[in-house]
């Protein structure tokens, strides 16, 4: 009985299906099972590149069980990778085979270019071959390594973001009743809270001594990076860049958002105002110090830009007058502007006659918050209508500055002062960074810039002081929608999502055009040069003429190459002079089995089997009908 693995080529007559097995048939499912597998590579290519493009995310378990066990998902996508590349890889080298075994059924070959054909399709390296072979070979089998890679990089899972929905409360303004000017008596201060988050009050200038006094002295950064300060809480965040009296809610009322450990940040609109501080010297002004009849007690007086009502007055305490720093502001509710003049002693001369105009213009603000750094950052927008048309908030804010600068005045120092002078001299640090691109600021430049600074970053801080206020201490708030930056993953970075999926796509476009090419592999026959079984047997079908064939080349190439002193070029191993340069062709009897013959020269044509089966004896066989049928 003769094994089916061995019946011969299906364009040789062949027999029906017999019980003794010498004509199998060659099912559909032996020919195309590899190809199958491409199902599966398409499905998930073609999945991940629809993640990439309507950029899906994954949150929940997952994510968590990534984060904590990074080895076991790295071991993970490395057997997925190693097993989709192989799917890839074996596609390919079936393709390789097919291709093969149809060429070796029409031609004659060598034994090298068959070793070269079995490592190819394996694949592997064979370090004996010549180098001729050796370098189709070696590139093969770099880019047989090559699919694993990319769908290592396709489905590797990525820290991302995806974005969900939140809401957060802002402080409303429709209600400011206690927005006001409180007396600075001992016991009359404004409404206050204190809690673990901070202390809230609507006596800002009081109260928050402290943290204005910080922001006046730091307001001007010394380099080229944006400032960075803190919010007046104990919220833990930060400022990067301006607050411009915004971002109150951070920390405070985003409880939802802040608590959910995957949440990377948000972003919302809040409506505030943009202040643009103006300073300059004005050496007219009308307001100065003047000694009075009581010791160490002077009195800051004179009419400002903004003065409805009369002059504006104010007492200081000073040892000789030289340590005051005095701020005055128009007490009138009625006007319309907002003007600080300064008048100051001896010892803070470059702030003496200064005076600054703010501007509040109602404006909307982005807000983005980084939750992981614990970073604000403020942008305008644009333009809106007044929040607080009585402008008492503006109004309130800017009167915090003459309570300032009364309480931050003593016998030798005004604290104030310094906070002005360290924000004058922190801006000349910083024009030093730059000194080679412009020329460096007069001392009244520079004074009238620190200044400037600093009293943005401290009208900032108050706005932001009466906002939280609003919220913890007037529970005065307004629903606000949030859109919410959350950590998810994402599987594997665009480029290489986009190579597999084009990958992919090639190998199903060979695989269909070498299926029409071959009509479906129509010719194939079961002879298999992989399968040792096969060509042991198809060699002793053949006799000793391979065997003989092989002893005659091996003495005279032997001989020929002592006496040219030529021979191949090898890498590593020895060359075998003779076995590689056999040539051998297939053939087969009448039953249709394959037998190794020794060929003419390699390419020669498979036209030569009639002869050989009239050598061997043999006599054609007839046609069997349905015999065209057979292999499926």
């Amino acid at each position: 009985m003769v094994p089916r693995q061995f019946t011969f080529l299906p364009r040789v007559e062949r027999r029906e299906t017999r019980s003794n097995g010498r004509s199998a048939r060659y099912s559909h499912w032996i020919r195309y099972n590899t190809f199958y597998g491409l199902v599966i590579t398409t499905t998930l290519s073609t999945l991940l590149l629809a993640a990439v493009q309507y950029e899906w995310r994954v949150t929940g378990r997952f994510f968590q069980f990534a984060n904590r066990f990074p080895a076991s998902i790295a071991l993970g996508v490395q057997l997925l990778a190693a097993l989709f590349g192989l799917i890839h890889v074996a596609v390919v080298c079936r393709l390789l085979n097919y291709a093969f075994r149809l060429r070796l059924a029409k031609r004659s070959v060598s034994l090298d270019m068959l070793r070269t054909w079995v490592d190819m399709t394996i694949p592997r390296i064979d370090w004996d071959l010549p180098l001729r072979f050796f370098i189709p070979l070696l590139f093969t089998v770099f880019l047989s390594l090559v699919p694993a890679a990319l769908w290592a990089g396709s489905i590797t899972p990525l820290i991302a973001r995806t974005t969900t929905g939140g809401m957060l409360l802002l402080p409303s303004y429709d209600d400011v009743s206690l927005i006001r000017e409180y007396p600075m008596n001992i016991g009359q201060a404004g409404p206050s809270v204190r809690n673990q988050k901070g202390f809230f009050t609507y006596s800002v200038g009081q109260q928050h001594i402290g943290q204005l006094l910080s922001s006046a002295a730091a307001a001007s950064s010394i380099g080229m990076r944006p400032l960075m300060h803190s919010k007046i809480d104990n919220t833990q965040f930060s400022y990067k860049g301006r607050s411009y009296g915004v971002g109150a809610p951070v920390g405070l009322t985003d409880l939802v958002m802040s608590s959910n450990k995957q949440a990377a940040g948000y972003n919302y609109q809040e409506e505030g105002y943009l202040c643009n501080v103006t300073c300059v010297y004005n050496t007219t002004s009308n307001f100065h110090l003047t000694p009075t009849e009581d010791a160490w007690i002077y009195g800051a007086e004179g009419m400002l830009p903004d003065s409805l009502d009369g002059p504006e007055y104010s007492s200081y305490i000073g040892f000789d007058g030289k340590a005051i720093v005095a701020m005055g502001v128009a007490y009138s509710e009625r006007s319309p502007r907002r003007y600080i003049a300064i008048t100051a002693g001896e010892a803070y001369r470059t702030l003496n006659n200064t005076q600054c105009e703010l501007v509040f213009t109602p404006t909307l603000f982005n807000v983005t918050v980084d939750l992981s750094n614990f970073n604000i950052t403020v942008q305008p927008v644009e333009m809106v209508t007044d929040f607080n048309p009585q402008r008492n908030l503006t109004r309130t804010v800017v009167r915090q500055f003459e309570l300032l600068s009364n309480d931050l005045t003593n016998l030798y120092v005004s604290q104030l002062g310094d906070a002005f002078n360290s924000s004058i001299a922190a801006y000349n640090m910083s024009c030093s960074f730059a000194a080679a691109a412009r020329p460096a600021p007069t001392e009244q430049e520079a004074t009238l810039a620190g200044l400037t600074n600093s009293i943005t970053a401290m009208a900032d801080d108050m706005l932001v002081a009466y906002a939280s206020a609003q919220l913890m201490v007037g529970r005065k708030f307004t629903a606000q929608p949030a859109r919410v930056f959350v950590f998810a993953l994402q599987f594997g970075q665009r480029g290489y999502i986009y190579a597999i999926f084009g990958l992919n796509l090639l190998i199903m476009l060979a695989v269909l055009l070498e299926a029409v090419r071959t009509y479906g592999w129509s010719s194939l026959g079961r002879f298999n040069y992989l399968d040792p079984r096969d060509l042991i047997i198809a060699a002793s079908r053949g006799g000793r003429a391979v065997a003989d064939a092989a002893d005659a080349m091996v003495e005279r190439v032997a001989v020929e190459g002592k006496k040219s002193g030529r021979g191949g070029v090898w890498l590593l191993g020895d060359p075998d002079v003779g076995n590689g340069g056999l040539v051998v062709r297939l053939s087969g009897d009448e039953e249709g089995h394959v037998a190794m013959m020794v060929g003419g020269t390699e390419g020669e044509g498979g036209e030569s089997e009639e002869r050989d089966r009239k050598e061997r004896g043999g006599a054609d066989g007839e046609v069997t009908p349905g015999a065209d049928k057979q292999f499926g």
